[in-house]
């Protein structure tokens, strides 16, 4: 005769576990990305000093 599982205790499931899954990333995170992706992209396309760009930029 198979062995029985042993029920699941629900009430040991923490309700604010069940909001967890893959993490995102933040709206500040995925900005600083796209700025860095666009700079990387400039430097390529004009194919000066990345010190150059920065101060274009910033400025």
């Amino acid at each position: 005769m198979p062995k029985r599982q042993k029920p699941r205790n629900f009430h040991a499931c923490h309700a604010i576990m069940r909001k967890g899954g893959v993490h995102e990333k933040t709206k500040g995170a995925k900005r600083a990305a796209v700025k860095h992706d666009t700079r990387r992209k400039a430097n390529e396309w004009l194919g000066r000093s990345h010190l150059l760009l920065t101060k274009l930029f910033l400025a």
